[in-house]
């Protein structure tokens, strides 16, 4: 490893542990505070959706105008496959086989309002549930992309996956699965949804958050041809930095109860920096991306009501310090060359799915929309 790419991981490390460190020492400022990821612990992930069931999802800052469900006909067909989904909006909960998996994988779709063939992957949190994506419920991505000429891909499942191909099956409450995401994304869904939705191989977009945001940076740099913007949110764009070798384990094991190093070996090993966002900026720089991360000082949608929420808060704001510092490592990494990433760093927020949703509202008009022609005129 050379010299220059030590440094680089060092001096993402520090920033990273250092922003932590200096918001622990602000600590006072959790009084008045509440998680907005409810009944999330101390994981790189969506505790909104591990937890929340039921719960009444934040207010997107942006609303479609007008209230029309259902602008033209195209949506209101059901494809193989697909039920209704709960949610609304005509969002179909689909089951899609997989081979790599051997067994079927549910994606919930909101189909384009005038049958474009663009579409958007939104990527799941750690915390992934079994049921639904969270943007549907924790977030509002289906109101938010309810007049636009674009597909919503939302898969479901995949907790602790990071939209991953792992080394080893995963032993998940006693189900030995394979943990193929990356093959099931680009290689198996992709048809499916040209064959059914119309949406194109070649034409889309990707957005995560937390752990969905590490994996929609490296699926956009994998995968450029299929992923032509990605949108980041308080994602972890140094996985290889220090400490991050022990924290992703433990946030991993925490939520699976599984072998976390199935998924890309022991610390270390070449295929934690294959999957290191910063180590990868250079296949990055051309692709369009919007990329969040808080202050990590609590925000308008932090107001606590217990002490479990103002216990769930400190840890968002440790998780968001973790998440800026590593941002601002990946931002100066690909600010050494010319790119096309823009950089919008909250003035408050902690690690929660309110200030995820207002994320999704403005990359949707800063570059989502633009860059996928996905304008419904």
């Amino acid at each position: 490893m050379s010299q220059t790419t030590l440094r680089r991981k060092f001096a993402a490390g520090l920033t990273a542990l250092a922003t932590a460190a200096s918001l622990v020492v602000g600590a006072p400022a959790l009084v008045g505070a509440q998680a907005t990821e409810q009944g999330s612990s101390a994981s790189l992930g969506s505790g909104g959706s591990a937890g929340s069931a039921g719960a009444t999802p934040p207010a997107p800052a942006f609303r479609p105008a007008g209230g029309d469900e259902n602008p033209v006909g195209f949506r209101n067909r059901l494809r193989p496959g697909c039920v209704w989904d709960q949610v609304a909006s005509w969002v179909q909960l689909c089951e899609v086989w997989s081979p790599a998996m051997n067994r079927h994988i549910k994606v919930q779709i909101q189909p384009a309002r005038f049958g474009g063939n663009a579409g958007l992957y939104l990527l799941d949190g750690l915390r992934a549930r079994d049921d639904w994506n969270a943007w549907t419920h924790d977030a509002q991505a289906q109101r938010i992309f309810l007049q636009d000429n674009i597909t919503l891909v939302m898969p479901v499942g995949g907790q602790a996956s990071f939209y991953s191909d792992w080394d080893r099956p995963i032993n998940l409450g006693g189900n030995i699965l394979e943990y193929k995401y990356e093959t099931f994304l680009t290689k198996e869904l992709p048809g499916y949804l040209w064959q059914n939705f119309g949406v194109a191989g070649n034409n889309n977009a990707v957005a995560g958050l937390s752990m969905g945001g590490s994996a929609a940076a490296m699926l956009a740099a994998n995968h450029s041809d299929q992923f032509k913007q990605a949108s980041v949110f308080s994602g972890y764009m140094n996985t290889t930095a220090p400490g991050m070798y022990t924290m992703l384990p433990l946030a991993m094991f925490d939520q699976c109860k599984c072998d976390p190093f199935a998924m890309w070996g022991l610390p270390g090993s070449p295929r934690w920096g294959q999957n290191d966002p910063l180590l990868n900026a250079g296949k990055l720089r051309n692709v369009p991306m919007y990329i969040t991360a808080g202050s990590a000082i609590p925000g308008k949608y932090d107001q606590p009501t217990s002490l479990q929420a103002v216990f769930n808060t400190f840890n968002g704001i440790i998780l968001e310090g973790l998440s800026r510092g590593s941002t601002i490592a990946f931002q100066n990494t690909m600010n050494a060359q010319p790119n096309k990433a823009t950089f919008d760093y909250r003035t408050t927020g902690v690690h929660g799915w309110g200030y995820w949703n207002d994320d999704l509202v403005a990359a949707r008009s800063a570059q989502i929309l633009d860059v996928m022609n996905a304008h419904a005129w």
